[in-house]
């Protein structure tokens, strides 16, 4: 019995060593690309009438991962992201504070040109494999960013009675920081390897905040301030595409020509 143990537990062990040996059949840059769902931001209001809100949305996301060493169940990779930055903004004003027949309200979304982050991952994966084609794993990462944006400020006059200002006041840091916890899967087939993951992400600094402030209310008050900022936190979805190396797969077998037959 003790040998049939020994026996069973050293190809097992042996396995467990190699568990992220399979990445070095692909080469090591994959394409990146994920889905965000950004959360929302924190609205601080001087008058709570005014229904100002920047609301949750989704941003695409596109990069590329490098996995950069390899050792029993851990990768360590890096790479890069680049992050459109889109505030989605929600208010509405009532009839009597504009003067229209009906209540106001609207939503849209608001960028400044350029407006993005460049962020750079240091991440450590933990690959547990579930078969020969399926690895589960689960990673955390660190990141450092930079924010490029123009300060500035737009308004809106859409409404009779109304005029809305905000003010825009980008982060004071020339480099953002945060991390993130992901979990999914390596997928392996012939020619390359996908990598779905879903993903947390926690920044350490706030995104971006300003203030606002609107006018020229029919009712009291006739004006009114309030400030808001944006954490840069999201849920995410990604998808990593890896390609096979040459000479990893099996050559295909060649057709063998029938000899015809002499009569």
């Amino acid at each position: 019995m003790s040998l049939v143990l020994i026996v069973v537990f050293i190809p097992n062990t042996e396995a467990q060593k190699q568990a992220s040996s399979f990445l070095k059949d692909y080469y090591p840059i994959a394409a990146f690309g994920q889905y965000t769902k950004n959360k929302a931001g924190v609205v601080i209001k001087e008058d709570p009438t005014v229904n100002y809100d920047i609301l949750s949305n989704v941003t695409p996301q596109y990069g590329l991962r490098i996995n950069v060493y390899q050792t029993n169940h851990w990768n360590f990779k890096t790479g890069f992201l680049i992050k459109p930055v889109i505030h989605s903004t929600g208010y509405n004003y009532t009839k009597e504070q504009t003067g229209l027949d009906w209540d106001f309200a609207y939503s849209g979304h608001s960028s400044c040109q350029p407006c993005s982050i460049l962020s750079i991952p240091l991440i450590a994966e933990y690959i547990i494999p579930l078969n020969k084609r399926i690895k589960f794993m689960v990673s955390s990462s660190f990141y450092v960013s930079n924010y490029y944006t123009n300060t500035g400020g737009w308004s809106l006059s859409s409404v009779k009675a109304s005029i809305y200002t905000i003010n825009h006041d980008r982060n004071d840091k020339l480099l953002l920081t945060g991390a993130e916890l992901s979990t999914g899967f390596y997928i392996l087939f012939k020619h390359f390897m996908l990598q779905p993951e879903f993903r947390y992400s926690k920044s350490f600094n706030t995104l971006t905040s300003g203030d606002f402030t609107t006018e020229n209310y029919l009712t009291e008050p006739h004006s009114s301030k309030g400030s808001y900022k944006v954490s840069g936190d999201y849920w995410g979805f990604s998808l990593s595409i890896y390609i096979k190396k040459r000479g990893k797969n099996k050559p295909r077998k060649k057709k063998t020509k029938r000899k015809k037959r002499v009569k």
